[in-house]
């Protein structure tokens, strides 16, 4: 990706254009809106899309991490270095679904659209380890607080935690029903804690 733009004009510029990108290609796929379908949903010239992004592929790099950053924004706990709850953490993922109309995560509707794109690929695996090495961190702290079963290996337990989180993610957007990502992420968290799951939490 090209340098961030140097004022902030430019800055509010090149994030209306990944802000409109996101949204298109979220709800059509990544390959599928043109440049001249970005440049009307952003009102942005062709001139200013192509002075901050060199073609189709950088800005779909930059949207990528667009989602990841709103990932990141819906689940402060993992970015706080004073947060040990993997409560708080579950109760800020589940918030966040309700609040998308159970709708697709941001970042893992575009697994399987990359395949072809070695580049948009490897983005895309990057950021989704940075996003397991955040749930680790969290469980890592926890541990150390006591809030985890002791000898808990926070790499395994950042994985599991992200995996039930996808698979949930998509079976409740199937659905339409929260149950199956509440169901997913408590299997996981009461393990690692060892508590058993509160009767009518969701």
């Amino acid at each position: 990706m090209k340098p961030l733009p140097s004022t902030e004009r430019g800055r509010r510029t090149r994030a209306a254009i990944v802000t409109a990108a996101a949204r298109l290609m979220q709800e059509r796929g990544l390959a599928s809106p043109s440049m001249d379908d970005v440049l009307a949903a952003s009102n942005a010239g062709k001139s200013q899309l192509y002075h901050y992004f060199d073609g189709k592929q950088d800005l779909a790099v930059a949207v990528l991490h667009h989602q990841f950053d709103r990932v990141m924004a819906a689940q402060p706990s993992l970015g706080d270095p004073a947060c040990a709850d993997l409560g708080q953490w579950r109760a800020e993922v589940l918030l966040a679904h309700r609040e998308s109309g159970m709708g697709t995560c941001p970042l893992g509707v575009f697994v399987g659209q990359v395949d072809q794109d070695p580049v948009l690929r490897d983005t895309l695996a990057d950021l989704f380890r940075r996003w397991q090495d955040a749930l680790a961190g969290l469980v890592d702290r926890a541990v150390r607080a006591g809030g985890v079963i002791p000898d808990t290996d926070p790499a395994a337990a950042g994985r599991a935690l992200l995996t039930a989180l996808q698979g949930g993610i998509m079976l409740a957007h199937l659905h339409g029903e929260p149950e199956p990502l509440a169901h997913a992420v408590d299997h996981v968290v009461d393990g690692l804690t060892g508590s058993a799951r509160a009767p009518g939490r969701a």
